[in-house]
């Protein structure tokens, strides 16, 4: 059986190679994940999921074992009955030693054990406090290393690849040996992206000190202007002991640059980014993405997911659906100043500007919330507007194709719309100024609240402008995704190319 390693660095990546990896798995594929970052949000949820699917998981601070020792334990228990029988029925009797021998044995062990207690208390010193924060810092290095050298996979699949991650030394690695690596994205990434959000920063600027300046001149691809400031992708001294490991990529602020094996790119736009990007042709496999084969089976539930939404939550079935992708609190990842001054505030003007439309069109207003959402808190946002009974927790991948509008905050989950020929709202209320999908002439992007506004009581109230705002993007909608039902197909086609084996 073929061994498949997939690699985790945000949570978002999770959703996406745990579809892959479900369908792996009932191909034959041995799976295991790992949780590359230390503090990983949803680790002991992730680890549960991972648990219950059969899949073995790692994490920074978990104890690894030698491979060998591994086969030589599994070997052993394959003997006692799925762990029904203890091993020491298996044992004639057990050993018996002389006094002498049980107290000299102890005294063994504790001459054994001083060192490492006069170690662990010198690490506890407020002198050591410095080296041991280094060395936390480059445990997800050296455990990943470990782990790849005790699983000795067949093929390692990342969600995505940014400089600084343990993505490099593994590609790195696996380079070496002739191990094929995979990227499956699992969210639009571009430079755009990046400029945006690190131009506010002033760790990441060239003349914030003589150690980024010294990165800058002798590693001149991590500079990118924006803003009338001279950037770095990662601060000075980050650049230079990557560049020094040889773990740095060609094009730093380009998402996923790197020397992987393949990228399965998720639709023809994308692709013709990556091309328009200079990645070479053979990296590139256009395979949909595991979501497209959801929404395609959705597409064909339409009438039975409509009407259970409709029964839940009272909604007139011959209605309008707008579905809105509640945003998350973002203010502390911006320096810029913005429209709201809070994240209660910023709530109050979406659900004003929804409770307007629910009052006033024809269109019934559906709420779903991301998962890290206070439900007491969105519940008290909501109330006022008569919204609190609008909130669902479908899978946004079945509501998108029922809705008839959709909103969101520069979410990947506007590339669904679009896929879908559906009009879309997107409301840039944290100001991140990202075109990610500009080419979409269906999309509407705006970044104030009045404009927010306006356009939703333009789409909602007048019919000519809706039917325009579909009809273009449905013009569009086969160049954001394949919905042939035939996704995951090619992914595993591509996993078993990657391999040498039969999927």
């Amino acid at each position: 059986m073929k061994s498949l390693l997939f690699v985790v660095n945000e949570v978002g990546e999770f959703v996406e190679l745990s579809r892959v990896a479900l369908v792996a798995k009932s191909q034959g594929y041995v799976d295991s994940f790992l949780f590359a970052q230390p503090g990983y949000v949803n680790l002991q949820r992730n680890r549960a999921f991972c648990r219950m699917n059969g899949f073995q998981d790692y994490f920074p601070g978990k104890k690894l074992q030698l491979h060998a020792r591994v086969q030589a334990y599994r070997e052993q228990e394959r003997q006692l009955e799925n762990g029904y029988l203890p091993n020491s029925l298996r044992m004639e009797q057990p050993p018996r030693h002389s006094p002498f021998f049980r107290w000299s044995v102890l005294g063994l062990a504790m001459l054994l054990q001083s060192p490492a207690i006069l170690l662990n208390r010198l690490q506890r010193s407020a002198g050591n406090f410095k080296e041991k924060k280094r060395a936390r810092k480059f445990l997800p290095y050296q455990y990943a290393k470990q782990l790849y050298e005790q699983l000795q996979p067949d093929l390692v699949i990342f969600g995505q690849e940014f400089p600084g991650s343990i993505n490099a030394l593994l590609i790195k690695l696996c380079n070496r040996d002739g191990v094929p690596t995979l990227i499956i994205p699992f969210a639009v990434g571009t430079t755009k992206e990046m400029v945006e959000s690190l131009s506010d920063k002033p760790d990441y600027e060239v003349d914030r000190s003589v150690m980024n300046r010294l990165a800058a001149h002798f590693y001149p691809q991590w500079v990118n202007y924006y803003a009338g400031k001279a950037l770095l992708r990662l601060p000075g001294r980050n650049i230079l002991i990557l560049e020094a490991l040889e773990l740095g990529p060609e094009h730093p602020w380009l998402p996923n640059n790197s020397k992987v094996t393949c990228i399965a790119v998720e639709s023809a736009e994308m692709e013709r980014y990556y091309r328009r990007m200079r990645f070479p042709n053979s990296q590139l496999r256009l395979t949909g993405a595991a979501y497209d084969d959801l929404i395609a089976s959705a597409k064909l539930r339409l009438p039975e997911v409509k009407q259970e939404l409709c029964l839940r939550l009272g909604l007139d079935r011959d209605k309008p659906i707008l579905i809105c992708a509640w945003p998350t609190n973002q203010f502390g990842s911006r320096n810029t100043p913005l429209e709201f001054s809070s994240y209660e505030q910023l709530c109050n003007a979406w659900a004003k500007a929804l409770g307007d439309i629910q009052q006033h069109t024809e269109f019934s207003v559906v709420i779903r919330p991301h998962p890290v959402t206070d439900p007491d808190f969105l519940t008290g946002i909501l109330r006022p507007y008569r919204l609190d009974q609008r909130v669902t927790d479908i899978d946004t991948l079945e509501l998108v194709p029922i809705s008839d509008l959709f909103i969101a905050c520069v979410s990947s989950t506007l590339r669904w719309a679009i896929s879908c020929g559906i009009p879309a709202i997107n409301y840039d209320c944290y100001d991140y100024g990202y075109t990610d999908f500009d080419s979409a002439q269906g999309v509407f992007s705006v970044k104030r609240y009045g404009d927010f506004s306006s356009v939703l009581q333009q789409l909602a109230k007048n019919p000519s402008a809706y039917a325009t705002a579909r009809q273009a993007q449905q013009a569009c909608a086969a160049e954001w995704g394949m919905h042939d039902g035939k996704s995951m197909q090619r992914i595993l086609g591509l996993l078993g190319e990657l391999t040498g084996s039969v999927a």
